[in-house]
């Protein structure tokens, strides 16, 4: 090595910017993120399935709820028809509604009952 790549070298340290975090900085960093261990995981992602299958549910059953008042509404020829003195469009939203109901809390409770399970498979 000369003499002119020694000053070249020194000139390049004098540009050099030592970066480092203040002495009193914490060492972890503070993101606000846990360490979370495997079982909350589970949990939480259970948790999350049940969520996911009580909101679709419950979407299906008011689309079908808003489904059917606007069939009643749309058709004036329900008001017509009529059993036991009371509209078809009445039986249709006051007794229809219920099996529908009922089959939407049964399969609720299936695909409730199958999540539970997939998780206490892993979980063990």
């Amino acid at each position: 090595m000369n003499e002119h790549d020694q000053q070249h070298f020194a000139e390049q340290r004098k540009l050099r910017v030592r970066v480092q975090a203040p002495s009193d900085a914490p060492i972890a960093p503070t993101t606000g993120l846990k360490e979370q261990s495997a079982e909350n995981f589970y949990v939480r992602q259970l948790v999350r399935s049940q969520l996911r299958l009580a909101i679709s549910v419950a979407s299906g059953v008011l689309a079908l709820l808003l489904g059917f008042a606007a069939l009643v509404m749309a058709g004036s020829s329900m008001e017509q028809i009529t059993l036991l003195g009371i509209p078809l469009s009445w039986w249709v939203l006051g007794v229809g509604m219920y099996p529908l109901i009922i089959v939407a809390g049964l399969l609720y409770t299936w695909s409730a009952v199958r999540n539970e399970r997939r998780y206490r498979s892993i979980a063990k």
